[in-house]
Parts: C-alpha cells; structure tokens; sequence
C-alpha cells in the first residue's frame, strides 16, 4: 500500500476522484464499514451524492475502487549494494507506507466487515501475489553477491523481516519508528547469516 495521497496531471474529474477516493478511506476509518454511506462519503468529499452514484453505483463499488488506487505502487526492493542495507530500506519503506494512511485503512479493513467483500478478499490476494517476487529480489542479490547460501527461502527470510511490523500495526499497535526499523533488520540479518532460512 502506499503512504500518502498522490498528486496526479488532470483536470476536475481527476480532482473530484481524489477527494472521493481519499473521503471514502477516511469514512471508513472514521466511521467503520457498516456505518459507511455514499452519502456521508459524498459529504466529507464536498461533492454531491449523484456526483458518486454517476461513477460506483455501491458502497462496496466505490470502496474497491479507493483501495485499488490505494495500493497501486508497491513499495520497492531497492538495491543498495548489501544485504543489511537493503534489508533496512526495505523496513523502512514498509514503515513509512503503513505509518501513513495505508495503516489505518488496511487495520479498519481486516477487521471489519468490510473483508468479506469478494473483490476486497481479491486485492488482498494480488498484494501478496505481485509483492513477494519484488521483495524477494533482496535475497536474490544477497545471493549473487555470495553474502547469502543460495540454499535461503526469500519467502521466509521476508516474512520473518516483515512480521513484527505487522504485528504492532494489527495486534500491538505499538509505534513503527526507526528502533523497530533498526531491530527487524539487524535480526533478520543475524538470522540469515546463521542460516535460519535454510530451505529443506
């Protein structure tokens, strides 16, 4: 998901699609699934209902739409020449998109209603699908670099960097700083050199 809104080219149309878009995330976070109206969506947007109706004819139409536009770019495996270094960018970028309005829309999300909603289920799905290959080219590098056993599972390696992170944002909800940052790669590091991710 990304961390922020996105400024895009585009006249009115663009303009009134942002606005609802952000109004509609916002909505869900404020309010939770089940109280969500178009109509207050419509409201915090400053537009008229119609204006959202001409465009997603549903609450859940319109919902689907703002959280695919919400998770368009994923974040990047940046090659940084090491694999402590890219590990931290990693973390970082994960922490820096979940800090920001991603957070709290994918929390309000998973706990929620609104998760049995088909196409909700389904993007969820495409995240994981599309995301693993992007991350997973970290230990890729490690490994043509010789820092790596070419034998490392990327999947768990990741998932182990990752999982704190998620944990503080779904069950904790302790802060994603930089001292979590700091403390998800160097023991993903150390455990990556001990050969923890050993496949079988």
């Amino acid at each position: 998901m990304t961390g922020k809104t996105r400024s895009r080219p585009g006249g009115r149309s663009t303009r009134v699609r942002e606005a609802v878009f952000e109004a509609t995330l916002a909505e869900l976070v404020a309010s939770g699934y089940t109280a969500m109206t178009v109509e207050r969506v419509a409201t915090r947007a400053g537009v008229h209902k119609t204006t959202i109706y001409r465009r997603w004819t549903t609450k859940d139409d319109l919902l689907v739409a703002a959280v695919r536009d919400l998770v368009q770019m994923p974040v990047p495996a940046l090659d940084t020449g090491t694999l402590e270094t890219d590990l931290r960018a990693y973390a970082s970028g994960i922490v820096f998109v979940l800090a920001g309005p991603a957070g709290p829309v994918a929390r309000t999300l998973l706990s929620s209603d609104a998760a049995r909603v088909p196409e909700i289920a389904r993007i969820k799905q495409m995240l994981f699908e599309t995301r693993r290959p992007i991350s997973t080219r970290i230990v890729a590098r490690a490994v043509e670099r010789g820092e790596l056993d070419a034998g490392t599972d990327p999947h768990a390696l990741i998932d182990f960097l990752v999982a704190p992170i998620y944990f503080r944002l779904f069950v904790s909800e302790e802060p994603l700083d930089e001292a979590l940052i700091t403390q998800v790669s160097i023991a993903t590091l150390a455990a990556a050199r001990q050969g923890a991710f050993a496949e079988d």
